[in-house]
């Protein structure tokens, strides 16, 4: 076998082993795009712009870059650089807006901003059945709350921001209140 045989025959082997690894994973940047068009206009226009991208390959080379990097990216190291970052955004009739990010490790950052402007700024950190809130700008423990493995609150605290605690219930009823007030 010639050297070059024997080159091509390992670049071939290598894609091959890369892009099965690819298969399987979110495709971030294919739905990106997707939820992207999905924003267009009317349904109309929707589809004007769904056609056209099926037309001059964007979709196409979305889903490629997807299936041989971002998913074997996602594969090997747990996480899909296109997919870091998730957020979710929504306003509720008062005008109260909550923004939340997805973190690489697991937790979630949240923003909340009050109709008035009041804004606060706190982390959601699960370990098992235990969600911590952490304050942001001081990383001290704001409130706690345990839950079983059906998802029943065992228990809920509230911390001020000595860590000591201002109000405990093993039962559900008006903890979330107490934790509001305590983390103002």
């Amino acid at each position: 076998m010639s050297i070059k045989k024997f080159i091509c025959a390992a670049v071939l082997v290598s894609f091959a082993g890369l892009s099965v690894t690819g298969c399987y994973g979110h495709y971030a940047l294919f739905n990106k795009v997707l939820k992207w068009n999905g924003k267009m206009g009317g349904k109309v226009m929707q589809e004007l712009v769904y056609l056209v991208f099926w037309i001059l390959p964007v979709y196409e080379i979305c889903i490629f870059a997807d299936w041989l990097i971002f998913n074997t990216l996602e594969f090997w190291t747990g996480s899909n650089p296109m997919a870091m970052g998730n957020t979710y955004e929504e306003m509720d009739a008062n005008g109260n807006k909550v923004y939340a990010v997805k973190n690489p490790d697991g937790t979630l950052s949240v923003n909340l901003v009050a109709a008035d402007g009041k804004t606060a700024d706190f982390m959601l950190e699960r370990n098992g059945n235990t969600v911590r809130v952490i304050d942001s700008k001081s990383g001290s423990l704001m409130a706690m709350q345990t839950m079983d493995n059906d998802g029943n609150v065992l228990a809920r605290a509230a911390f001020d921001l000595n860590g000591v605690a201002v109000a405990e219930n093993s039962a559900a009823e008006g903890v979330a209140a107490v934790a509001v007030n305590a983390a103002q």
